[in-house]
Parts: C-alpha cells; structure tokens; sequence
C-alpha cells in the first residue's frame, strides 16, 4: 500500500491542536479540525469536515470519508495548520 500521509506532518498538527486548540467535547479543536488521543496514547484522531483519520502507534492509518472532495478539504485543513500555527 502506497502510503499517502506524511505521519510526521500528522503527528505535528496533532501537537498544534492539543496547544493551541480551544477545549471540545471531543478533545480540542483548531480551524475546524478536533484532536483526540486514546486513553493510552495507542492512536490519536483528527476530525472535521466529515472525515476522521485515525493514526496508530506503530504508523498504521485509517481514513473514514463520504466523497473525496470531503478527504481533499480535510487535508487542505490538516496543511494550513501544519503551515501557518508556529506557536
């Protein structure tokens, strides 16, 4: 399987999120993207524009999406956080 993610670009807009984000029933939330991890930090979630991709511990991933319209907005989200939040 081709692997279409760069984990460490995932794994930094995660980070961005958990400091950066406002609290959510969910986890917490930035731009419209809401990050979440596992009470044991085995796989964190982004979520957002009706899609959800689950990272796992040992690099696999999981996308869930309707359309791949919705998959490309999501990943412009996930590249606009990973770009323009610095802090």
């Amino acid at each position: 399987m081709h692997n279409e993610l760069d984990n460490k670009v995932i794994l930094d807009v995660f980070d961005k999120i958990q400091r950066l984000g406002e609290p959510h029933e969910d986890g917490r939330r930035l731009e419209g993207i809401v990050a979440r991890s596992d009470f044991d930090g085995y796989s964190i979630t982004l979520s957002g524009s009706g899609v959800s991709l689950q990272l796992n511990f040992h690099q696999s991933y999981h996308f869930d999406y309707a359309s791949d319209r919705l998959k490309e907005q999501f990943m412009a989200k996930i590249d606009y956080i990973h770009r323009n939040f610095n802090g």
